[in-house]
């Protein structure tokens, strides 16, 4: 019996898992061990510094749309290879920003090369490698933005013992910058440039086999979500344009669930350690504390990407958001040792799985080759973001206290889990 050969695509996943993992590390958790020492030896404030990452927010998805038209045309292994480079060197300068507004410049180009490399990007990397398992593949790709909650705010704390404030930034900044080159070796844009098929299937033939003429009567738009192709296309996959994505239901209703909800997950996580700090814990166990959440978020990751291929996704991202509700609502519990573990193994779990289900249900509603198209126009709903760090770093420095804020993001994602409910294929 032959053997059957590893399928490629599957180091395409491991490269996005790492790019992931670095833009998100560099551009998110690593705070949670760098907000406290940056006020202290800044005289920052928390709402100053949580105006860093609203800026780059900002930029990353203005830029969103740039780089879904650039994954298409270029091909996403220049973007995450360049993107690797300008975040790189662009976090190593940050330690010596003296002035918040230097801080913000290099915090903006830290969010636009993590941007190139991450994301949209990295998800069109692996969306394109990938169709009956790509729950799977983009499940594992994006863990690797919740395993960098796990390791670079422990690590960040770890260098700050031995090492200045400085440091910390060239260190890790070094780090990203390697990744360019482990990028630009293994990233290939489609299998079809090697040969292959999606999935691993043995020829390009047996993939097209899958692409079944549309039925007579079919709409194009629901045809386009399950593989069929337009007979006058030469078989070619229908992709959904602009002015049609824009004119369906399904669109608004996605991209404001997952703003609402990302609204919480990003404010909480960026500043997690420092609120369980807030609580009494020392400062090694709040970063052990955010490190658990983070590693429940990357079993989350997984977990939720292949529950997506079991079951209708739109009831798995409904359920998911409504489980971000439960976590955080744990939180405002009295502090006990059990209310913090349910907090943390609950709300970590369920906040894994946002982004990891984000472009398995754009791809399962709109098709594997309309995702770039559409996921960057969806981008744009993340806007909404920047007002999580804004109103936790308010939160705090009017009332001493994140609780408001988590009282807020309760009842947004449980608004966000009834908009998904009623979400209908376009």
């Amino acid at each position: 019996m032959r053997r059957r050969r590893f399928f490629y695509g599957w180091r395409v996943v491991a490269i996005a898992f790492v790019t992931n993992f670095m833009a998100t590390g560099s551009g998110f958790y690593v705070f949670n061990a760098l907000m406290n020492p940056l006020c202290e030896q800044r005289g920052w404030t928390r709402t100053e510094l949580n105006a860093a990452p609203a800026i780059g927010l900002v930029l990353g998805i203005l830029t969103t749309p740039l780089f879904g038209t650039l994954a298409v045309r270029l091909g996403p292994r220049i973007l995450m290879t360049a993107g690797a480079l300008v975040s790189g060197f662009s976090f190593c300068s940050m330690g010596a920003a003296a002035r918040i507004g230097h801080f913000y410049l290099l915090f903006g180009l830290v969010s636009f090369g993590n941007a190139a490399m991450s994301g949209i990007v990295a998800n069109t990397a692996v969306s394109n490698w990938f169709e009956r398992k790509r729950g799977k593949a983009l499940g594992l790709a994006t863990a690797g933005i919740s395993l960098s909650g796990a390791v670079l705010p422990y690590l960040g704390m770890r260098i700050l013992e031995w090492a200045s404030l400085a440091w910390v930034f060239v260190w890790i900044g070094a780090s990203i910058v390697a990744v360019a080159p482990l990028t630009w070796l293994v990233v290939r844009n489609r299998p079809e440039s090697l040969g292959l098929a999606p999935d691993g299937e043995n020829d390009t033939a047996s993939a097209s086999s899958r692409r079944r003429a549309i039925p007579p009567g079919c709409p194009a738009e629901e045809a386009a979500s399950v593989g069929l192709v337009l007979p006058e296309s030469g078989g070619r996959p229908f992709v959904w344009s602009p002015s049609r994505v824009i004119r369906t239901g399904a669109f608004w209703k996605v991209g404001f669930a997952y703003a609402l909800v990302m609204m919480g997950v990003a404010g909480v996580m960026f500043q997690l350690a420092p609120r369980f700090i807030d609580l009494g814990y020392d400062r090694k166990t709040a970063m052990l504390l955010i490190s658990a959440a983070a590693l429940a978020g990357t079993v989350g990751k997984a977990a939720w990407g292949i529950f997506c291929d079991w079951f209708d996704p739109r009831r798995v991202v409904a359920a998911l958001m409504a489980m971000n509700s439960l976590g955080l609502g744990l939180a405002l519990l009295p502090g006990s040792p059990l209310a913090v573990s349910l907090f943390v193994g609950i709300y970590g779990f369920a906040m894994g799985g946002v982004m990891s289900t984000f472009p398995i249900l754009v791809a399962d509603l709109f098709g594997r080759d309309s995702f770039a198209q559409v996921a960057r126009f969806l981008g744009l709903f993340l806007f909404l973001n920047a007002a999580g760090y804004l109103v936790m770093g308010q939160s705090f420095d009017r009332t001493g206290s994140y609780d408001a804020a988590y009282g807020l993001f309760v009842v947004l994602d449980l608004a966000a889990a009834a908009l998904i409910l009623s979400v209908k294929r376009p």
